[in-house]
């Protein structure tokens, strides 16, 4: 097969296109009402009736309509077989239609094709093809059911990609006998979307269509590469982000980078967890520069963020050597020192922000002095029960985490930006919006702090404050304030100066 089935196989054009147009209408002419009503609405029109309906339509039974049908069809194919412009385009057609044809690129190479016929001027190849026993759907010419060439469509995608890739559109369109531009609009008419020139079922995963990005594109790409890659089927970022983190397809390659698992490239560890294994090998402690050696060898980390995760968390750095940390993890900062960390008897609020990274599902990062006060740190995490659900706490690298809050902010019907209180108890956690009271100042001050607002006098106010920051029970007032100012609270710390006086 030089050339596909489908496309301008030669300049030639039919004869005396006007002579085979006027047959069709000396055709028409000579049918009666009922006969030329079926034939319009069953191969005239570009969306056929239903037998069914057009017996309803007309009145008839639908063994009336069938016989009718029939009859008028073979008179017309008996006409399209003795006019040769006729019987040429039916050929054409018929070996076009393997089992798929494009009308479009039929009209381009037959002025016939194209030519308007009967009483509701419809393009001249449907007519004909109609007449064939083919079926017509759009600008489609097809054999067989609809359903039975999507499933032929369906084998030569299948077909036409190398194991582990996505098939191309220009394969597709010769397992086909389309042109390329042919097959890609008869793909996307079956079910597929296009990407990059290659069909993606349009029901497709986000971690399918991430894979397929990425076996087109053969090498690892980053996160905004792979949004870019995947635009023409776009998809949310966090579905995305999800995608990476769960199919198994996926993995990821280097710090900022995904490849597909059968590429067998190495896979990417924490560097926290890499430095882990590497004093594992060692018997426990391993020279700096190893460390940075070993670890740049395998993934594009720079130096610099290996010496901090070296020096830090659960390693540390003496005399050249990384070993793992001797004394049990200590807060960077006290509770007391720590903005927007309050606390009450024996539980503690965290007054912070809710994030669009919240609001789409993301973990984040919690005060070092909270993660003391809960007892995280390198391995040991903790899970607190709430109302939702069980919440855990990791440490992760350097620092503790909390997992996602979403199904919180989702029940209190959050956006990103709302002030809220986490609630820190025994064992148990919880989410709260932040309420401001204006009654008094006392109760606003309290309100700030996480606390039931109500009115207090200015002793009990100081011993709430003092208790709140983990200052001594006999703290001043001054001790108070310049605590909130050093802990850059400087709009409360003149609520409470205001209110001390």
């Amino acid at each position: 097969m030089t050339a596909h089935a489908n496309g301008p196989l030669s300049s030639r054009r039919p004869p005396d296109d006007g002579r085979a147009q006027d047959a069709v209408t000396a055709f028409d002419a000579g049918l009666s009402d009922q006969e030329r009503r079926v034939l319009t609405e069953r191969v005239y029109a570009a969306n056929p009736r239903t037998q069914s309906e057009v017996a309803d339509l007309l009145g008839l039974s639908r063994e009336r309509v069938t016989q009718i049908d029939r009859s008028t069809r073979h008179r017309l194919r008996s006409l399209i077989d003795a006019d040769p412009a006729l019987a040429q385009l039916s050929a054409m057609i018929n070996r076009r239609a393997a089992p798929v044809a494009d009308a479009v690129a039929l009209m381009a190479d037959s002025t016939l094709a194209g030519t308007p016929v009967g009483d509701v001027e419809a393009p001249c190849w449907r007519v004909v093809a109609a007449a064939s026993g083919l079926r017509t759907s759009e600008n489609w010419i097809i054999r067989g059911s609809l359903r039975s060439v999507a499933e032929f469509t369906k084998s030569a995608v299948a077909a036409a990609a190398r194991p582990g890739e996505v098939a191309s559109v220009v394969t597709i369109a010769d397992h086909l006998g389309l042109s390329a531009d042919s097959a890609a609009r008869w793909l996307r008419r079956v079910g597929y979307e296009l990407l990059d020139d290659h069909a993606i079922a349009t029901r497709s995963t986000t971690g399918e269509i991430v894979a397929a990005a990425l076996s087109i594109r053969g090498a690892p790409l980053t996160f905004d590469e792979i949004v870019d890659a995947t635009s023409a089927i776009p998809r949310a970022h966090n579905s995305i982000r999800n995608a990476l983190a769960s199919d198994a397809r996926i993995v990821r390659t280097d710090r900022t980078r995904y490849g597909l698992a059968e590429w067998g490239l190495p896979r990417y560890e924490p560097v926290h967890l890499q430095i882990d294994a590497i004093l594992s090998d060692r018997g426990g402690a391993a020279p700096l520069d190893d460390v940075i050696a070993t670890i740049r060898g395998r993934h594009d980390v720079s130096e610099a963020t290996i010496r901090a995760y070296a020096g830090a968390g659960e390693f540390q750095i003496r005399g050249g050597l990384v070993a793992r940390r001797e004394r049990t993890y200590r807060p960077r900062r006290t509770p007391g020192r720590t903005r927007g960390l309050y606390r009450e008897d024996d539980a503690v609020h965290w007054a912070t922000t809710v994030t669009p990274a919240q609001c789409r599902g993301t973990g984040f990062t919690i005060p070092s002095a909270l993660a003391g006060l809960l007892g995280i740190g390198p391995g040991a995490p903790i899970s607190l029960e709430t109302p939702l659900g069980p919440q855990t706490f990791t440490w992760a690298s350097v620092q503790a985490r909390s997992g996602s809050i979403k199904r919180f902010i989702d029940a209190l019907e959050l956006t990103a930006g709302a002030a809220v209180f986490l609630d820190f108890g025994p064992g148990t956690f919880a989410v709260r919006r932040a309420e401001h009271s204006g009654a008094s100042p006392t109760a606003a001050i309290l309100a700030r702090l996480g606390r039931r607002p109500e009115r207090v006098g200015r002793p009990r106010l100081t011993r709430i404050l003092a208790e709140s920051l983990w200052l001594p029970p006999e703290s001043t007032s001054d001790r108070v304030v310049d605590l909130l100012v050093s802990r850059r609270e400087t709009d409360l710390a003149d609520r409470v100066a205001s209110a001390l006086r």
